[in-house]
């Protein structure tokens, strides 16, 4: 593990260490975030290497990145956030950046989060973001990361539960598979500064609403995975959701899907998109590798 990154991982646990594995404190957070979720969210003030506009798009706020008729890809990129939090800095300069070498435009909903919306009210927006890009007739790539991770592989699911065309490519970062928690996560509570399971779990309920945890459009690790599109999954060794993430590309591998999982050794979540990192660099310049085919 670089230097860089265990500055990091010391971040990391001073701002999350708190909290994430107590459902009252998950609780007040969500309480805290329904008070803002609906505002119209603002674009960070960066030096931008791409035309980066703010649309509504199907009822959603939509970030685009590098929209322009000779951009030879489309990215849809998933946000993280446990399906609470909006989307941060470092994803929005990720997404910039990597429409930039990839000559991608890059689709990034700003879509309804927990605890004043569900799963229900994002899929219909996703879907008609998918329907769009089929339409422009470029290589697709869906990605996302952590709860937006979880939520593009569940997406891919829906499609093939829905007999529609699968994208190019999955491209999925330490993606949240499995919203109920129900595995046992005790051998990365020292190793991930993020861990904690009541919490997530309250949030991750919070998300399904209705649904139960395990279906498969909350937490595809429980949804049929055959004729998913080629998946790469990008996982830090020291994740709690480690064994979680395994087992899925396991299930991918024994369903005959054409998956590759990159394993960051001592790296914690996301680790790819935050940019000061070394290892984050690799990670992306492998991104990019597999876009451009």
């Amino acid at each position: 593990m670089s230097k860089m990154s265990k500055i990091v991982e010391y971040g990391m646990k001073r701002k999350f260490k708190d909290g994430l594995d107590d459902k009252n404190k998950a609780d007040e957070h969500m309480k805290e975030r329904s008070l803002v979720e609906d505002e119209t969210y603002k674009l960070p003030k960066l030096i931008y290497r791409t035309k980066v506009e703010n649309k509504n798009m199907f009822g959603c706020q939509m970030v685009i990145f590098n929209e322009a008729e000779d951009t030879e890809h489309i990215i849809i990129y998933l946000h993280g956030g446990a399906y609470v939090d909006e989307i941060t800095l470092p994803h929005i300069a990720f997404c910039d950046k990597l429409a930039k070498k990839t000559n991608s435009t890059v689709y990034t909903p700003i879509y309804p989060l927990a605890p004043n919306h569900t799963f229900e009210e994002t899929y219909p927006i996703v879907e008609e973001l998918y329907r769009f890009a089929l339409e422009i007739g470029k290589p697709i790539t869906i990605m996302g990361d952590s709860s937006g991770g979880g939520l593009s592989a569940a997406f891919c699911e829906y499609l093939t539960a829905n007999e529609m065309a699968q994208p190019e490519h999955l491209i999925l970062i330490s993606p949240w598979v499995d919203v109920s928690m129900s595995g046992n996560y005790d051998d990365y509570v020292e190793s991930d500064p993020m861990s904690g399971v009541e919490g997530l779990r309250e949030m991750g309920i919070t998300w399904a609403g209705d649904l139960d945890p395990k279906d498969y459009r909350v937490s595809p690790l429980f949804g049929e995975v055959a004729g998913l599109a080629q998946t790469t999954i990008f996982l830090g060794t020291h994740e709690q959701i480690y064994p979680d993430v395994v087992k899925f590309y396991e299930k991918l591998k024994d369903n005959g899907v054409d998956a590759e999982l990159i394993l960051g050794e001592e790296m914690t979540h996301v680790y790819p998109i935050y940019p000061l990192v070394p290892e984050s660099k690799e990670a992306f310049n492998r991104i990019v590798e597999i876009i451009l085919g």
